[in-house]
């Protein structure tokens, strides 16, 4: 139980330094990123996100030069996230989603 809690503080402190430290975009992009990985059902690609991210659901058009995340998973997330072979970008611990 101690180390569980322990793992939480961690991810508290990544998180508020996250939220606190950047800018208010990357903040924005930061916790849209975060949402996804923690909602996602199965583990996403950087091209899937970066799609994603390019997609404007208001007006349904797809723009990737204009609208893909500039800023790296790492950047923006810091050790929250580690970066798999072939791309796949993922939560650092599943406890992190709790």
């Amino acid at each position: 139980m101690r180390q569980t809690l322990t793992v939480i503080s961690s991810y508290a402190r990544i998180v508020h330094r996250v939220f606190t430290e950047a800018e208010f975009a990357e903040k924005e992009d930061a916790g849209k990123l975060l949402g996804w990985l923690v909602c996602a059902k199965r583990p996403l690609k950087w091209h899937e996100i970066q799609g994603a991210w390019s997609f404007n659901t208001d007006t349904q058009t797809f723009d990737y030069e204009e609208r893909r995340l500039r800023t790296d998973s790492k950047e923006l997330c810091g050790s929250l996230v580690e970066i798999h072979h072939g791309g796949v970008i993922g939560l650092v611990h599943l406890t992190a989603k709790q």
